[in-house]
């Protein structure tokens, strides 16, 4: 199998992400890289700075020198700068929420993202606005910011940030036929509510079941 460098900009997605990974590809060779600096510095500066992209390209030379086919960021804020990169590596580069940006999508509709930070929500509609035209469907794409819920995340009051959540959830579900969750660090909330009355779609499953794919080639 080839080898994965799963990249973080928090230390928050890190659990997630080596419990999936040790659940759906167990015998896959993964590397996570950990920046806990970057997401903070992307949310400040209001996006990707030069310097934030550098720092990111100096991480996909890491992983192609340690031996890595895939690199995976699980940071849909730095998704597009990841693939802007490609050009100076052999790697397959790759974000965590393009599999279930393509689900969304397969199941048309009113798509409603939700995100707790900005600069995550603003790529990431752009992502889903880009593979909606490519696909050629028209939609129906609205959007929930809650950053209260992220300060409360760095703050490590995770009931706080779960509640934020559960209470976007619970607003969304009667105006959209399916909902996406914009951050991997926001799918834990699923596992202490019902069965939802419509779908929600996270990205840290979908990603790693994708991921294993690309491993197995």
């Amino acid at each position: 199998m080839k080898k994965v460098a799963l990249f973080h900009t928090s230390a928050a997605t890190l659990p997630v992400m080596q419990q999936l990974s040790g659940d759906i590809m167990p015998q896959a060779d993964v590397m996570h890289i950990v920046e806990d600096s970057m997401i903070k510095e992307v949310m400040k500066a209001g996006g990707v700075t030069p310097d934030i992209a550098a720092r990111i390209a100096g991480y996909v030379q890491v992983a192609e020198k340690a031996g890595c086919a895939i690199f995976m960021t699980a940071c849909s804020s730095i998704g597009t700068a990841v693939e802007s990169c490609q050009f100076m590596t052999p790697l397959q580069l790759a974000r965590i929420d393009s599999a279930m940006v393509d689900d969304a999508i397969a199941r048309g509709g009113r798509i409603a993202v939700l995100a707790t930070v900005a600069t995550t929500l603003a790529p990431t509609l752009a992502f889903v606005e880009r593979k909606a035209q490519e696909s050629g469907k028209s939609l129906e794409i609205t959007s929930l910011l809650m950053e209260e819920a992220f300060h409360a995340l760095l703050r490590g009051d995770m009931a706080t940030h779960d509640r934020i959540v559960a209470e976007g959830l619970q607003r969304t579900f009667a105006e959209s036929d399916v909902v996406m969750l914009a951050q991997a660090s926001m799918a834990r909330v699923l596992q202490q509510l019902p069965t939802p009355p419509v779908p929600v779609l996270t990205s840290p499953e979908s990603g790693i079941r994708w991921l294993k794919t690309q491993t197995e080639r």
